[in-house]
């Protein structure tokens, strides 16, 4: 890497913990790709609840055409780049092979310029992942280059992850913002070990009917109909 470029990276990865909007912050993020020698970045956001369908959001820099071609043809559900994300956090660097079974997506996004990237993935505790993409359209990443700028790719990658999470997450999944009583995490815990309320009572030493009281307030908190969905909900939120 160009030693005179290196501090000016620096600098622009540090910006990026300082913005204040959601717009200073995509405008940072396009900024730093083209500094790491990429034309092209894409943030994925993945809510896990609902659990029977859940939730997406993404942000990127892509040509327009590319994001109307790749919602239009549901490509989420054939991008073997997603399919690795979802399950594991391990660098992926585009190669044609990782492609074999999405022709059509891979020419697809050859046509956009999008030839060569970089991908990696993090998850938190509470139910949602997201994954970074970095492309470009010029020379592959070579084992030099790699070697040289992984470090910050991974820098970039969770820097990225931890600002878009504080402005997406609001909106995408409220729930990622409650919080039980101490009470209520006890009791929670006994229901995801499979106790009855009268169990719980009797180990809590509380009447069984201030148990059904906390078990209330935390299907109302989630917005859910029974105490499984709840014990779901709070073991995916990391509050058991």
């Amino acid at each position: 890497m160009n030693k005179q470029l290196k501090p000016q990276l620096d600098d622009q990865l540090f910006a990026l913990t300082s913005v204040e909007t959601k717009e200073e912050l995509i405008e940072a993020l396009d900024k730093s790709a083209r500094l790491l020698g990429f034309d092209y970045f894409a943030y994925g956001l993945r809510v896990t609840f609902p659990y029977s369908a859940p939730r997406f959001e993404l942000v990127n820099n892509y040509p327009l055409e590319w994001q109307t071609s790749y919602t239009s043809n549901d490509y989420l559900s054939v991008d073997p780049t997603v399919r690795h994300g979802m399950q594991s956090i391990a660098p992926l660097i585009w190669e044609e092979s990782i492609f074999e079974d999405a022709r059509d997506f891979w020419e697809d996004a050859n046509s956009y310029g999008l030839s060569h990237g970089w991908a990696q993935s993090s998850f938190t505790s509470f139910g949602v992942s997201g994954m970074l993409t970095l492309a470009r359209s010029g020379e592959a990443l070579s084992p030099v280059e790699l070697r040289e700028k992984t470090p910050l790719l991974v820098w970039f990658n969770q820097l990225a992850q931890m600002g878009l999470q504080k402005y997406l997450l609001p909106d995408l999944a409220p729930a990622t913002k409650i919080e039980l009583t101490q009470r209520e995490t006890e009791i929670m815990r006994w229901t995801a070990d499979g106790k009855t309320a009268y169990e719980i009572s009797v180990i809590l030493g509380i009447a069984e009917r201030t148990v059904n009281f906390h078990l209330n307030n935390v299907l109302s908190k989630f917005q859910v109909n029974n105490k499984i969905a709840a014990t779901a909900r709070a073991v995916s939120l990391g509050l058991i």
